[in-house]
């Protein structure tokens, strides 16, 4: 019988993580309590794991659930604005105000008094 996918996904975040943080599966599987061998079998994908031994294996490795599966919220130009250094919004802010020049120079059809692609 073959494995669902989604088995191996999760067991092959969980071997990652896991190694990423140098740990054994003996000492993972001691830290979330359950059997190495257990742990084994969910990084090959072949146990499924519960809800309960992956809660526990996200709080041993400081992970949120949306973390462990990648989900990426959507972060507005105005949040990652304001995470960037003063020297890089100073950069923003320029470029910014060079594309406002360009458009207002640039875009108008000399022809007819109108902007340019607007009909």
């Amino acid at each position: 019988m073959t494995r669902p996918a989604q088995l191996e996904l999760v067991g092959r975040k969980i071997r990652q993580l896991r190694r990423q943080r140098k740990l054994t599966q003996v000492a993972l599987a001691e830290r979330i309590g359950i059997h190495q061998s257990d742990l084994s079998r969910m990084e090959q994908g072949e146990y499924k794991v519960g809800l309960d031994t992956l809660l526990k294996i996200l709080q041993t490795f400081d992970l949120s659930i949306g973390d462990f599966f990648d989900e990426k919220r959507d972060v507005s130009v105005f949040e990652t604005y304001q995470i960037l250094s003063p020297a890089a919004q100073r950069e923003i802010d320029n470029f910014i105000e060079f594309k406002r020049q360009q458009e207002s120079e640039v875009d108008w059809d000399d022809s007819s008094g109108e902007r340019g692609g607007e009909e």
